[in-house]
């Protein structure tokens, strides 16, 4: 070929691109992806025609020419990753629909077996409607315009479920998609799934015996399900309560561990939370109630009073399972109401409770409390008590520095007590908080 003089690159390009498409045609994959990364710095109309190629290779799988060694839906998730990195380069995005068609077709051919095509067919089409993204007015009734699967295409799936929990879960995180407040997400096939877990719940409870897969299959949709960006549905609550029975009931196959374990994952935080919140309100009641108080007032605030009883509990598994969903419902941080809780008991000079309540995991913070509660002590003897309590049980590896500041309250209080003994005729000396609130603007 001669090129024409000063186009030599452009002709060069116009070859290669020629080349390129020769290459698909013969089917000879490997050197067509060699040419792509030269191709994608072409000038002209070049890039585009590629790009448009490669998207045609990942959208009609069924036109590429395979071998026996491979399939055409294998050969497109090439050209997929292909057209990922194209794209990013050009710092485009993958439309997610591309995706999500090709994964159901490679999933699909490890579940002809088990689902039947017309089935498999309905799936497919429902993917392809509900990959439209969400209304364009931002209604948040979504499921008005999303396409319903039969009640057949339902029941195939929860028996999926119960067969082949893995391949099941991820054909139904496929077709229930991304809920991120804008992306799509096929409620009516939630709503389905969390009315069957509700179902598979009473069954498990009920004297008749259990079909074999159902507590598998229960695991399994709870991995599946999504949490509304608008405020939970009646239905999740329910069900959040329900498995919560289910877990407390004695003789039950469900598992609570192996159920959080379930929820735990980015796209059902809220079920999360709201599971905590229904954790909170129904498991707290009982040991708020039957736990002594002391000194206690009863006029402290709700997690004050549970933060107490919770750790007061001889069982720290179940303390920190009960502190964490009630912190988790309440939008506290557990450390931060340790705090409060312990300087409500400083003031009250309970220091038995206070001594419990840092006596396990929270025994770092007892110089930290030393510090912050030092100006709420309003005598000799409850300063003294504050460090015999929180200061002389510390462990040596605690903070140095506030280790240090204790050790120095702690001399300034012999200090005064040898002077009080000593000297009683100094009544100034006798002006006890003045003299502890001197201390602590010196350490503080």
């Amino acid at each position: 070929m001669n090129h024409p003089f000063g186009k030599e690159e452009a002709a060069s390009q116009k070859q290669l691109f020629g080349f390129f498409c020769e290459c698909l045609r013969r089917g000879e994959w490997e050197l067509a992806q060699a040419c792509v990364p030269q191709l994608q710095e072409g000038q002209g109309d070049i890039p585009k025609r590629v790009e448009d190629i490669l998207q045609a290779l990942v959208v009609c799988p069924n036109l590429l020419r395979c071998g026996q060694d491979i399939n055409p839906q294998r050969l497109a998730w090439v050209w997929l990753l292909v057209l990922e990195k194209w794209l990013a380069r050009e710092k485009k995005l993958l439309p997610v629909v591309f995706r999500r068609k090709l994964e159901f077709l490679l999933l699909s051919e490890d579940l002809q077996g088990d689902i039947p095509e017309n089935i498999l067919e309905e799936l497919y089409e429902t993917l392809t409607q509900g990959a439209v993204g969400p209304m364009p007015d931002g209604n948040p009734r979504r499921e008005s315009c999303t396409p319903r699967l039969s009640s057949e295409a339902i029941s195939v799936l929860w028996d999926l479920l119960r067969q082949s929990p893995q391949p099941a879960q991820a054909l139904l995180e496929l077709l229930l998609g991304e809920d991120d407040g804008t992306g799509f997400c096929h409620w009516p096939l939630q709503n389905a799934l969390v009315d069957l877990i509700r179902k598979a719940l009473r069954a498990l409870q009920g004297p008749d015996s259990v079909p074999p897969g159902v507590v598998d299959a229960i695991y399994g949709a709870l991995r599946t399900l999504r949490c509304p960006a608008e405020p939970l549905g009646v239905e999740l609550r329910l069900l959040c309560e329900e498995l919560l029975e289910a877990c407390r009931t004695e003789g039950s196959p469900l598992r609570e561990e192996r159920l959080l374990s379930c929820l735990l994952h980015k796209a059902s935080r809220g079920l999360v939370s709201l599971y905590g919140h229904t954790y909170a309100e129904k498991v707290t009641e009982k040991p708020l109630r039957a736990t002594a108080w002391g000194k206690v007032s009863p006029d402290h605030l709700d997690p004050e009073r549970a933060m107490l009883a919770l750790f007061s509990n001889p069982n720290p598994a179940q303390a920190w399972k009960v502190a964490y969903f009630y912190c988790l419902s309440n939008n506290k941080h557990f450390l931060e109401q340790i705090l409060v809780t312990a300087l409500t008991l400083l003031k009250e000079e309970d220091f038995p409770n206070l001594g419990c309540l840092l006596d396990r995991e929270f025994r770092p913070l007892s110089c930290l409390l030393v510090l912050l509660g030092w100006t709420h002590c309003q005598s000799l003897e409850s300063a003294k008590s504050l460090l015999q309590t929180l200061h002389r049980t510390q462990d040596p590896g605690c903070d140095e520095l506030l280790r240090d500041a204790c050790d120095g309250l702690w001399a300034h209080l012999e200090v005064l007590e040898w002077c009080i003994q000593q000297s009683r005729c100094c009544k100034s000396l006798l002006n006890l908080p003045g003299q502890v609130s001197t201390v602590s603007v010196q350490y503080s």
